[in-house]
């Protein structure tokens, strides 16, 4: 069974991609890679917390 986010989505890759708009641009590129080296493409699976992966997406500042 998959996780759901507290935004209702499924804990994908694709989900948290759509969440970077919020963050900054390392995280969307961070995010970006993380689908393009996945099998599943943006349908892999997150099995992190929702929130450490809000924690570690809000650490990424672009310098």
């Amino acid at each position: 069974m998959t996780k759901v986010l507290s935004t209702g989505d499924p804990s994908t890759l694709g989900s948290y991609k759509k969440m970077c708009i919020l963050f900054s641009r390392k995280a969307q590129e961070f995010i970006q890679k993380q689908i393009d080296e996945s099998p599943h493409g943006e349908n892999e699976i997150v099995i992190a917390d929702e929130c450490q992966m809000i924690m570690l997406l809000g650490s990424m500042t672009d310098d």
